[in-house]
């Protein structure tokens, strides 16, 4: 077959006109290697060949394309290819391209995102390497940059903000109660089990009995509308003990 004409498109890619009346559109990369530009003829074989390989660059510059948008990992970019109905070489090839070129990074995303959820977040860091592990980076990839940046003195430096915010939102529950409360809490968000029960067994709770006094009351009048005599100190007994005030219910 021969070649009768080139028309060059936008984003480095050509059409080539052949003389059996079909085109093909080819990226700037396989013109440039196979010098098309000089070169008249094409064998089938070779144009199935050079077809073949142009879909390995289409895959590249459609990820190059993502990259732009919004940084991804490894795995992410993957599995975006994927559904983009391209195969597991044509993705090699378009990975090992960009990771070359430094346009793809675990480690440098992993540092961007550990940085932005420290900054945006109340996540500890366990929670962080979770997330991190779920976009299929591995911990060298990002322990050393999780370890300095997210060290004992800036959990406490979170802890601190969620258990401040916690007691207000929680002030009429017992110490015990809003101890417990803010553990579970602290230990979801993934801070370090030892840090949290050191600073929770330092931290100065509500005294329990000021609070139970106003609970009590506040509920007296509530129930005391509906209730009187064993059923009503029966129904005051149960509120309390839910809060967590064994010992204050009859005060």
């Amino acid at each position: 077959m021969k070649i009768i004409r080139f028309v060059k498109k936008k984003l480095g890619i050509y059409t080539i006109y052949l003389d059996n009346d079909s085109a093909y559109d080819l990226y700037e990369e396989i013109i440039l290697k196979e010098e098309l530009l000089l070169q008249k003829n094409i064998e089938k074989k070779d144009l199935d060949i050079l077809l073949q390989e142009n879909k390995n660059w289409e895959c590249y510059y459609q990820a190059l394309n993502c990259l732009k948008k919004v940084l991804k990992t490894k795995k992410e970019l993957s599995l975006y290819l994927a559904k983009k109905q391209y195969n597991s070489k044509q993705i090699e090839f378009a990975l090992k391209k960009l990771i070359d070129q430094k346009y793809l990074d675990d480690k440098v995303y992993a540092r961007s995102f550990i940085n932005n959820r420290i900054m945006t977040t109340t996540k500890g860091p366990k929670r962080i390497a979770q997330e991190l592990e779920q976009k299929g980076i591995s911990p060298p990839d990002y322990l050393d940059v999780l370890n300095s940046e997210y060290n004992e003195e800036k959990e406490i430096e979170k802890i601190t903000k969620i258990v401040s915010k916690k007691t207000i939102s929680n002030r009429n529950k017992s110490s015990k109660i809003l101890k417990q409360k803010l553990e579970q809490e602290l230990l979801i968000q993934g801070f370090n089990p030892q840090i949290i029960k050191k600073y929770l067994n330092s931290y100065e709770f509500p005294t329990d009995k000021i609070i139970a006094q106003k609970e009590y009351q506040k509920y007296y009048q509530k129930l005391s509308r509906k209730y009187q005599g064993k059923e009503l100190e029966y129904k005051l007994k149960q509120k309390m003990f839910n809060l967590g005030f064994i010992n204050y219910y009859d005060e």
